[in-house]
C-alpha cells in the first residue's frame, strides 16, 4: 500500500466525525507525513473537521501535537451561571439549545494559521448539519473557524453555531466522514479516509438490553446505523466514479472532555497503527 500510495496518483483525505477524536486524527496525519505521503485535499466532520483544516492550512506536526496535548477542560467548559440553566429546566427546556456557548471552543481555534478557506494551502472541505435549512451543508469557503466551530457543535452539549443567518450543529449529524464534500473541492484518484467507529456499531449483540435508559440506547443506535448506512453509500458512489477509497481504522482510546489527559496515548497508538496500515517501519 505505501509504494502505490507515493506514486504519483492524487490523493485526498477525509477524517471522519468521532467525539473528541482529534487526538487519533492528529495521530493519524503524523504517520502519513512520516510515510512521505502528501494529500492535496482535506475535509472532515466534528473533530475530523478540526485536525482537517489544521492539515490544510499548514501546521507542522510539532505545532498541532504541542497544541493538542496542551488544552485543558477550563479552556472550553464555558456553560451559562447554574441559576440560568435552573430557569431552563424549570421552563421545560424551552429556549435552551445547548450547554456550552462555545466562545471558548471558538477562541481555540484561533491558532489556525489561515483565517479563511481561500487562504488555505490545499482544498479543503468540511460538512456541518444545518437547523435552519435542515440539511446538510458543505463549507468551501470564507470564515474558516467559523466553519471549524459549526461543525463541532455537539448537539445539547454545544449551543448551535450561526453563520449567515443559519444555525448549524455536528457535522457528524448528517455526515459521518464526508467524501462527496471532498469530491467538490478536487477529483482525487485515491481518498484514504480515518475512520473512527461510533462505539454503538462496534459490538454486535444485545447486551444494549441490559443497560439503564435502554430506549434511549436504541434510539443512540439507531442513528449510528444511518450514519454508517450513509457512509457506505458514499463509498460506492466514489468507487463507481473509479476512486480508489482506502479506510484505516485505527482503535485508539476514546478520549471526552473528562479525560483528555488520555490524548497524548490515543494520539500515539494512532500514529502507530496508521504506519503499520501503510507498511512503514516504526
Amino acid at each position: 500500500m505505501h509504494a502505490k500510495l507515493n506514486s504519483d496518483r492524487k490523493i485526498g483525505v477525509v477524517f471522519s466525525s468521532g467525539f473528541f477524536g482529534f487526538f487519533a486524527h492528529a495521530g493519524f496525519l503524523s504517520a502519513l507525513r512520516q510515510a512521505g505521503i502528501h494529500p492535496g485535499a482535506w475535509a472532515g466532520s466534528s473533530s475530523g473537521a478540526i485536525v482537517a483544516a489544521f492539515a490544510a492550512s499548514g501546521m507542522d506536526d510539532a505545532a498541532i501535537k504541542d497544541y493538542l496535548f496542551r488544552v485543558k477542560l477550563k479552556d472550553f467548559w464555558d456553560p451559562d451561571p447554574w441559576w440560568r440553566v435552573a430557569a431552563k429546566v424549570i421552563k421545560g427546556f424551552k429556549g435552551f439549545s445547548g450547554y456550552l456557548k462555545g466562545e471558548g471552543f471558538a477562541r481555540l481555534m484561533d491558532i489556525l494559521p489561515a483565517k479563511t478557506f481561500e487562504e488555505c494551502r490545499w482544498p479543503l472541505a468540511i460538512a456541518a448539519t444545518n437547523l435552519t435549512l435542515r440539511r446538510e451543508t458543505i463549507f468551501t469557503r470564507g470564515n474558516l473557524a467559523k466553519a471549524v466551530c459549526a461543525s463541532g457543535a455537539v448537539p445539547m452539549l454545544f449551543r448551535p453555531v450561526e453563520v449567515d443567518g443559519c444555525l448549524y450543529v455536528d457535522g457528524g449529524v448528517t455526515s459521518k466522514a464526508p467524501i462527496m464534500g471532498l469530491l467538490r473541492v478536487t477529483r482525487p484518484d485515491i481518498i484514504i479516509i480515518h475512520y473512527i467507529a461510533s462505539r454503538n456499531v462496534e459490538k454486535k449483540e444485545n447486551g444494549f438490553l441490559q443497560k439503564i435508559f435502554t430506549p434511549w440506547f436504541i434510539h443512540d443506535t439507531a442513528f449510528d446505523i444511518a450514519r454508517f448506512e450513509s457512509y457506505g453509500y458514499q463509498k460506492t458512489l466514489a468507487e463507481k466514479m473509479g476512486i480508489e477509497i482506502i479506510e484505516i481504522g485505527t482503535h485508539a482510546p476514546h478520549v471526552g472532555p473528562k479525560s483528555l489527559g488520555g490524548g497524548p496515548f490515543a494520539y500515539e497508538e494512532a500514529r502507530l497503527e496508521t504506519l503499520k496500515a501503510l507498511g512503514k517501519k516504526q
